[in-house]
């Protein structure tokens, strides 16, 4: 047993959000086809899979699908029951599963991020110029690192999101992500699409929300939402 809680102000009621801490115990928990889609992973890869394939088994059980096996599609996603929609993240400490209905959810995105920054000189690799500007101008010097990997975690939520939609790559400099901050902790974002990307047009936003407090390690927890 993996012991789990809920996350919450992420996304409304009706997306259920579990995290639980990275455990060794996970490993004997999962089925032999989950285990298989790890055999050649390294033991951190596998304790962070496995802990969250145990972490979307109890999420699901609470929609109705006790013992439902979560396997990967050709391409790596992850195979959800037809009517769910759900997301998966984890990093080296921590897990995290969210799952909802689909017809009334839409599609969901989450990313968890385990690292005190991200350093000034990967940004251009992964933002906009007028994203870095912003970063600059909203916030101050010793916390704009932190922000800057909240602002890297929510184009990773905001992929995951769109991806079952279109089945499409993006890359990062496919979307331009607001950050409207309401505490020095949380906030809301917006997802502007900057081309067009499957059923997507250059244009469309996707409102998500960030939290650098929802974790006592001080993980970073990201997601994104797109309506049905």
């Amino acid at each position: 047993m993996v012991p789990s809680e809920r996350v919450t102000e992420l996304f409304a009621d009706d997306v259920l959000v579990v995290s639980a801490h990275v455990s060794d115990v996970a490993l004997a928990a999962i089925t032999p086809r989950e285990a298989e889609l790890v055999a050649r992973a390294v033991d951190k890869r596998k304790r962070e899979f496995a802990t969250a394939r145990v972490l979307a088994r109890a999420a699901l059980a609470r929609f109705g699908l006790p013992d439902y096996e979560l396997l990967n599609a050709p391409d790596r996603a992850p195979i959800w029951p037809a009517h769910i929609t759900g997301s998966i993240s984890h990093c080296d400490t921590r897990a995290v599963v969210a799952v909802g209905d689909r017809a009334s959810v839409g599609t969901i995105g989450i990313d968890v991020e385990h690292r005190d920054e991200l350093k000034r000189e990967l940004w251009k690799t992964v933002f906009l110029r007028d994203e870095i500007d912003a970063l600059d101008a909203q916030f101050a010097s010793d916390v704009r690192g932190k922000m800057a990997l909240a602002l890297f975690s929510a184009k990773e939520a905001l992929y995951k999101a769109q991806y079952p939609r279109s089945t499409q790559f993006m890359g990062f400099h496919e979307l331009r992500v607001e950050m409207i901050a309401e505490t020095e902790t949380r906030g809301r974002l917006e997802c502007v699409f900057q081309n067009d990307v499957g059923p997507f047009t250059k244009g469309f936003v996707a409102p998500g929300r960030y939290r650098l407090d929802a974790f006592p390690a001080g993980e970073v927890i990201t997601a994104v939402r797109i309506e049905p």
